[in-house]
């Protein structure tokens, strides 16, 4: 047992042995101090229970005031009639929130429809399911092209849908999503993602592998979206020191 300076919290600690031999420190148990988390009431409609979702912040639509939004993509959830009369689990939907409580579901998504890439029948259904297939266990990231510190674009990639994807989608607006291409990386899901040094780091994922891989927003006048990802390998699979591994849900 010991206590946090910065917060003046006392935490315990628990030391375990795991299957492996390895020694463990357990969960930190606040005693005593600040309160961590409260649940938000909701105010408005909000998306379906689910889980695999992946999230960023970025500005908000119609940025007239230079606001930054919490956006919400995808996701796995109780099976649902989708727009083609299927029952699926996987949702190509779009959300986002300035304050966590209040929720906007885009209604009125644009982009490339194209047959064999994504939802090309979903082209005139009203505009609420993306462009990309539905998915779950895929990662979103917004990046700053120009290192002006201002985002420019959201990267959404990879993921279940069924199949693990290497597909990569950006989105200046959250509204319009253009495809830019298929990544040179291996299909993958439940990967990790980080922006670091104004790059997007892409590791692990499922089929289990160790590879790390970096992008760089770059502009492009010749793409629908104004950007595209430029990629290289840091990191063949098997040669970083960590194990392969992903993101897991049974």
């Amino acid at each position: 047992m010991s206590e946090d300076r910065a917060t003046n919290v006392t935490i315990s600690y628990s030391i375990s042995v795991d299957s492996y031999g390895y020694k463990r420190n357990g969960p930190l148990i606040p005693i005593h101090g600040t309160k961590n988390w409260h649940k938000l009431t909701p105010r408005s409609m909000m998306f379906s229970p689910r889980h695999s979702h992946a999230t960023c912040v970025f500005k908000c639509p119609y940025n007239k005031n230079h606001k930054n939004c919490i956006w919400l993509t995808g996701g796995r959830s109780e099976p649902y009639r989708t727009f083609n009369l299927r029952y699926e689990d996987r949702n190509a939907d779009v959300w986002y929130t300035e304050d966590g409580s209040y929720w906007n579901k885009v209604m009125n998504i644009q982009g490339d429809f194209i047959d064999g890439v994504g939802n090309f029948d979903a082209k005139h259904t009203g505009g609420d399911v993306a462009p990309w297939y539905s998915r779950y266990g895929h990662s979103l990231d917004a990046l700053d092209a120009d290192g002006d510190g201002e985002v420019d674009a959201m990267v959404l990639m990879g993921g279940f849908q069924p199949s693990p994807s290497n597909d990569v989608w950006i989105s200046v607006n959250g509204i319009v999503w253009n495809f830019d291409n298929y990544a040179p990386w291996p299909a993958r899901a439940y990967h990790a993602t980080a922006v670091f040094q104004g790059k997007l780091w892409l590791m692990g994922g499922s089929p289990l592998t160790n590879d790390v891989w970096v992008g760089r927003l770059v502009r492009d006048a010749s793409k629908a979206a104004g950007f595209k990802v430029a990629w290289n390998m840091k990191v063949k699979h098997k040669d970083a020191p960590w194990a392969p591994r992903c993101v897991c849900f049974f």
